[in-house]
């Protein structure tokens, strides 16, 4: 008996694996019980998906399969039953002339929900398989791509793991949702940036690349994301070259007050984070970016924002608290089911007590860059504002 207690100690000490675990347990039970094609937008991502899986990338008309139309379709019907007994008739396509919402998205957010129907393909499959296929594919990249992001950052292990098992994490996960990719390349550029404000050591080649690499993935994802590269204004002068060992630097550029380094290797992110998003909006011919953005009502009256707020999250008059609340970890497929609200309460703890438990290793990782990364927070949230 000791030796399966210590086992299992060693096991729950290490929180990538429980991450792994709990995530492919729930996920895989989610992906064949939640009713296809029930998640919020899942039909248009699986209207995507295949047309990718089928070689085509198109963005004006669309060519699908009836059978694969006629399933997505039938969501709005009220059909949610999923069918594996009749394989997909490739050749009788239908073209509309309107393709579905989800064809603004760069292919990479599509990426394993097309591997799954690639392969489903393969088989022949009916649109039950083929969506199936979709929802495994994407849960185990998102649970493999979170293990090994758990692995690599080097603290606040338990809060990505607590965070990456919230109900409506999972959920999207073993969906067909484009949202995995986006929540992946979240966990990135989070984790790598936590682990440069802790890193004693220049910054190295292998991480110059892994940040420009992540800040192609965030415009690539959705645009606003970008915005997550804020915090590299504020890393700690340690990881860069000073400008007087900067051999080929004229001289009169050695005596500048800010490190050179440093600001190109910002810039840099941020040229690769746009030139992605343009010839991503390039290839799709169309804008990506709304043009209402710029009239902002919140601009111009932001009075108006903290209104909201309050009507949102406080108002006791108004019965949308608990639903916007718990909404944000657990209603599942478009709204349709609830955790019950008393769930929240410990979960919130959980997320707590994931924040404050780090072992000695991670409070002197954490003591040098605490003032740095909380001045990085809070002018991210405000820029996101």
């Amino acid at each position: 008996m000791k030796k399966y207690w210590a086992s299992f100690e060693s096991f729950i000490a290490r929180p990538e694996r429980v991450f792994l675990s709990l995530c492919l347990l729930f996920g895989v039970l989610s992906a064949f019980f939640v009713p296809q094609l029930s998640v919020s937008d899942e039909n248009m991502h699986y209207l995507r998906a295949y047309a990718l899986a089928d070689g085509r990338l198109e963005s004006k008309r669309c060519t699908y399969p009836a059978d694969v139309n006629g399933r997505a379709s039938s969501v709005y019907h009220g059909n949610i039953s999923a069918d594996y007994s009749r394989p997909i008739n490739r050749s009788d396509l239908k073209t509309t002339s309107k393709c579905n919402s989800a064809v603004g998205y760069a292919p990479i957010m599509h990426a394993p929900q097309t591997l799954g129907i690639f392969i489903a393909n393969i088989f022949n499959g009916s649109t039950g398989l083929t969506i199936l296929f979709g929802r495994i594919a994407n849960l185990l990249f998102y649970a493999l791509s979170v293990f090994f992001i758990i692995k690599w950052v080097r603290i606040g292990k338990w809060v990505f793991a607590v965070v990456g098992l919230l109900p409506l994490m999972v959920h999207l996960a073993a969906s067909l949702s484009s949202d995995v990719m986006t929540n992946v390349a979240i966990f990135l550029i989070t984790a790598l940036t936590l682990n440069l404000y802790t890193q004693e050591t220049p910054i190295r080649r292998k991480q110059v690349a892994g940040l420009l690499a992540i800040a192609a993935l965030l415009a690539l994802t959705k645009a606003v994301n970008g915005l997550l590269l804020f915090p590299l204004l504020f890393l700690p002068g340690r990881l860069f070259i000073p400008n007087t060992e900067l051999s080929k630097l004229p001289s009169l550029l050695k005596k500048l007050p800010f490190s050179l380094h440093k600001w190109a290797l910002i810039a840099g992110a941020g040229i690769v984070s746009l030139a992605a998003l343009l010839i991503w909006q390039k290839i799709y011919d169309g804008a990506l970016l709304s043009s209402g953005a710029a009239d902002n009502p919140l601009h111009h009256n932001p009075l108006r924002f903290i209104r909201i707020l309050f009507n949102t999250y406080i108002n006791p008059n108004i019965g949308y608290t608990d639903i916007v609340v718990r909404g944000s970890v657990g209603d599942f497929s478009s709204f349709k089911y609830h955790l019950p609200l008393f769930v929240l309460i410990p979960l919130f703890l959980l997320v707590f007590l994931a924040l404050i438990k780090r072992d000695k290793t991670e409070e002197q990782a954490l003591a040098p860059a605490a003032g740095r990364l909380a001045a990085a927070n809070l002018t991210t949230v405000a820029v996101f504002i």
